[in-house]
């Protein structure tokens, strides 16, 4: 996109909040007006770059299809703002807000509060968003892989809430990262939860696959929030503040809302949950394959209730056929699923979907929505058989 020179910045940070400026215009900054991306942050070079500034990775087809837990290097990366500078011998976590204990915690404090570890799929809300018919869509053009499986450990949210004591009146849990708005008038990213979805399984991530968080991927900590997009998993937390209303912040009343086109999301409700998904990973689509059986792959994932099926159909959705899982299942992590196929020569196409446990099952179309969030609809692929 191009910039108006005679547009100020109070003006271009407007447009930026209102999101009519997509991430790839900040982009396009003066590098006086950027912020500095985090010194010696690791980048896998087949990570497919959606932006740079701020960083926006998203991880090939290909690469997902490796093992159950997604490497750090080639996790997806989600960045709403500029990539802070932190150093985390200096950071520290404040508290504030509706407690009876407000306190600051250095990484040997919070860690002191006990840690635990879980396997938990983030998928971003805008996963497919580029393979809507929105052509007005300002967001990142994701396709598949906004989304990855890790090993994180840290501590419950519910043990610092009970460290500083959390008052009765208190409804929601806002999270503040060290994220750097690119001009003072736009706003921070700011994201609030109910207090019950935070108790009840929320992470403050310290380790991400057994090693300290990287820096990308919101070191030295980041929320982690099972079952909801990933934008409630806020990154380089900074400061958790109590409250008895949600937040009020921009990203959080006027972004991530299902609004159809035009309609005012004010009035939309939030987007939260991940709604059921499935990705096939082999064959990859336009793969040329020998005669004989074909092996299918992939991964399916849901929000709170977990997978309960997934079903592969080489007949355009005529009939389906079920296929097996394999390897490791833990609430909150996607499932491994995979199905022989006897594939005529030629050329074929493969359809997966995947249904959970409420009986929600992945459609062949969805409704649009302004932003172009939750593209669950069933993944295809076409590829070729040799005689």
């Amino acid at each position: 996109m191009r910039r108006d020179p005679a547009l100020t910045r109070r003006e271009f940070a407007t447009l930026i909040a209102r999101g009519a400026i997509g991430a790839a215009a900040i982009g396009a900054l003066p590098s006086c007006m950027r912020a500095p991306v985090l010194g010696g942050a690791a980048r896998a070079t087949d990570l497919i770059e959606r932006s740079d500034r701020p960083e926006q990775l998203e991880t090939s087809v290909a690469a997902l299809g490796g093992d159950w837990l997604t490497p750090n290097d080639q996790f997806f990366v989600r960045s709403h703002l500029m990539t802070p500078e932190v150093d985390a011998r200096s950071w520290r976590l404040e508290t504030a807000g509706l407690v009876a204990r407000p306190q600051t915690f250095g990484l040997t404090e919070l860690r002191a509060l006990g840690e635990v570890e879980h396997a938990i799929t983030i998928e971003c809300a805008g996963n497919g968003r580029g393979l809507m018919p929105l052509p007005n869509t300002s967001g990142t053009q994701w396709t598949y892989g906004a989304v990855g499986n890790a090993r994180w450990k840290g501590v419950p949210l519910s043990r610092l809430l009970d460290r500083i004591g959390a008052s009765e009146r208190a409804t929601h849990v806002w999270f503040e990262g060290a994220d750097i708005a690119p001009m003072p008038d736009v706003p921070k990213f700011i994201r609030s939860l109910p207090i019950a979805k935070a108790r009840a399984d929320v992470l403050l991530a310290l380790e991400m696959n057994r090693a300290p968080l990287p820096a990308l991927h919101g070191g030295p900590l980041r929320a982690v929030t099972p079952g909801w997009y990933g934008m409630a998993s806020t990154k380089w937390l900074t400061k958790i503040t109590l409250e008895d209303r949600p937040s009020d912040n921009h990203f959080q009343i006027r972004g991530y809302r299902w609004n159809a086109p035009g309609e005012d999301p004010l009035k939309a409700a939030a987007v939260e949950e991940m709604r059921v998904k499935s990705v096939i990973t082999r064959p990859l689509d336009g793969a040329t394959l020998n005669a004989g059986r074909v092996t299918a792959e992939g991964f399916a994932w849901g929000g709170a209730a977990m997978v309960r099926t997934v079903e592969v159909s080489l007949d355009g959705g005529g009939t389906w056929r079920p296929a097996a899982f394999r390897g490791e299942l833990q609430p909150g992590a996607w499932r491994s699923w995979t199905a022989e196929l006897d594939v005529p020569s030629g050329r074929s196409t493969l359809m997966a979907r995947a249904t959970d446990e409420r009986g929600d099952t992945q459609p062949l179309d969805i409704a649009l929505n302004a932003g172009g969030y939750g593209n669950n609809r069933i993944h295809r692929v076409t590829f070729d058989v040799r005689s």
